[in-house]
């Protein structure tokens, strides 16, 4: 219920953007969509008090979130919705093309999607009216491009939240005796194409029939006895195979894949004299068949320990695990602490407090809350500081020893590298985050260099978000990743894995490139909201694709150790 609400405000406020409505009545309304998915609690549980308790909503506001709750829409949505073509708004959400530029195509063009935009483009009839002209053209069609691949994938959160609603319902029932999802999502890949589960049960019809009817289907393109498939309410396309018992263990190696890493343990056992198929693998000489039941009897029976399923992508791995040195890759266990959030000092949506409890239910032992505070303190008062220092006291003082709250900064670096922030703030906090948010498009050189000047600063000690990349929409900055890193480890600076699914920066191999450096990490969820505290996990499988271990990892350390880290002793 607090989403579909959310999503009715965030609408309403895209619409009336669109349409040129009041500025101040959309950013009310996306304030409004923020803090019902803030919410801890279900709307549903709320009373008119508690209603009006949260921030921004009035009346007015709280009799709309009672109608979205009752109807599922409100008249003022409709009311918009009525006033903008539908593929408007799909427009907008195309980088480079604002509300106007979007109105202004319609109503010269006649132009109302993508799909007409993307015949507008190629007949380059744009660049014929005044202020767009050819470059914009380009710079749309390369856009659309991009954006036509993000809608093929879907974000791993979302397929995360998808497979494991699924597991969950097939798990609940005695016909399933082993799930597991395969694939690229089990690789921990950023975006997923389809979604591959695999499971073994006694009766594999009856699993079928359990599954093309779970609640989640909105249609079954493909029906059989031991494969099916099914489309999501969210659009997601899943498949699912049913094997026996003693096949589990090497289909799901197969169907995890990657395809590359496949063909490299093929090539292994057909050294061995072995073949090996989702079926099982097989000695050669008597078609005998010496292990599928587990994906560790099939490993094993190859003289190999296992590896990790982010690994497996034939970047050295199986040549690890041939010899038994594979990394003990780091666990969303081993994560004690989260450096890297957000509150309503800049542009965040709740109190340090509210995210400390969040934070605290989830095991975390510290937390630092680290605000953008330029713009605070160039419009409000240096004082700014002093005033949330003294609130993260209080709350330290109410929790005592079950967590620690620390008072850092993201500062945000200039395009010749200098921080936005004065030495005398960066020096009064238990951290500073340097990072890019304006001007990625330099050239390389100079991108270069703004970045090690940053890095060269005593106090900073995280880069934050350090490629800026936001996928589907905007790519990675360009600079020298060596000269970089080289830079980062002469100075003592940790480089974050962002753990926000539309980041997740540093990628992989950036991360394996960071490591032949002697880098450390801190895995962070940049955290906006209590809500986002718990995508931790996404950052730390982006880790284990990086073959980040425990010991390379900041976060991992106790608080003691951590200072240690810090003070950059």
């Amino acid at each position: 219920m607090n989403d579909e609400v959310a999503q009715s405000f965030d609408e309403l406020a895209d619409l009336m953007q669109i349409a040129g409505g009041d500025r101040f009545k959309i950013v009310a309304y996306r304030r409004v969509g923020d803090e019902v998915r803030a919410l801890a609690r279900d709307l549903s549980t709320l009373d008119d008090e508690d209603l009006l308790a949260l921030r921004g909503v009035g009346r007015a506001t709280a009799s709309k979130i009672r109608e979205v709750m009752k109807t599922g829409t409100m008249a003022k949505l409709e009311e918009a919705r009525a006033a903008v073509p539908p593929g408007i708004r799909e427009m907008t959400a195309l980088p480079g093309l604002g509300p106007k530029t979007a109105l202004l195509l319609h109503h010269q063009l006649g132009v109302s999607n993508l799909a007409e935009l993307d015949k507008a483009i190629k007949e380059q009839r744009l660049r014929a009216i005044k202020g767009l002209g050819r470059k914009t053209e380009e710079n749309l069609a390369a856009a659309l491009r991009r954006f036509k691949g993000k809608q093929e994938r879907i974000p791993i959160d979302v397929a995360l939240s998808v497979a494991e609603s699924l597991l969950e319902e097939l798990r609940g029932s005695d016909l399933v005796s082993e799930v597991a999802y395969c694939g690229s999502l089990r690789r921990g890949k950023e975006t997923i194409g389809d979604l591959d589960l695999l499971a073994t049960g006694p009766d594999p019809a009856a699993i079928m029939g359990l599954f093309t009817g779970l609640p989640g289907v909105a249609g079954v393109p493909a029906s059989g006895s031991t494969k099916s498939t099914v489309r999501t309410r969210e659009g997601l396309q899943v498949d699912l195979r049913v094997v026996a018992p003693d096949e589990f263990g090497s289909a799901l190696q197969y169907f995890s894949g990657s395809k590359e890493h496949n063909v490299r343990i093929r090539e292994i056992a057909v050294k061995q004299g072995y073949k090996l198929s989702e079926y099982g693998l097989f000695r050669v000489s008597d078609n005998l068949k010496v292990a599928g039941a587990s994906e560790e009897d099939v490993y094993g029976a190859l003289g190999m320990t296992t590896p990790p399923a982010p690994m497996r992508e034939n970047r050295g791995e199986v040549e690890l695990a041939l010899k038994g040195e594979l990394p003990e890759l780091i666990q969303l266990a081993d994560i004690l602490g989260d450096l890297h959030s957000h509150t309503r000092y800049s542009d965040g949506s709740t109190t340090v407090r509210e995210m400390a409890m969040t934070a605290m239910g989830l095991g975390r032992r510290y937390l630092a809350i680290t605000d953008h505070l330029d713009a605070w303190v160039k419009s409000h008062s240096p004082d700014t500081i002093l005033l949330q220092a003294g609130e993260i006291a209080a709350v330290n003082e109410e929790f005592g020893d079950k967590i620690t709250v620390l008072q850092g900064v993201e500062v945000d670096i200039g395009p010749e590298g200098t921080l936005a922030l004065p030495d005398s703030i960066l020096d009064s906090v238990d951290l500073v985050i340097a990072s890019i948010h304006r001007r990625y498009g330099l050239d390389p050189e100079a991108m270069t260099r703004r970045v090690v000047k940053a890095m060269q600063h005593p106090s900073v000690n995280i880069f934050g978000h350090p490629t800026g990349r936001w996928l589907g929409s905007r790519e990675a900055a360009e600079f020298d990743l060596t000269e970089v890193f080289a830079a980062a480890k002469d100075n003592g600076v940790v480089m974050e894995i962002n753990s926000n699914p539309a980041r997740l920066d540093l990628k992989d191999d950036h991360i394996r490139l960071a490591r032949e450096f002697g880098l450390k990490f801190s895995i962070n969820t940049d955290s906006h909201n209590p809500g986002h505290l718990s995508r931790m996990r996404l950052g730390v499988g982006m880790a284990q694709r990086g073959w980040v271990t425990k010991p390379e990892t900041i976060n991992a350390l106790p608080l003691d150790g951590l200072r240690h880290v810090l003070t950059k002793e």
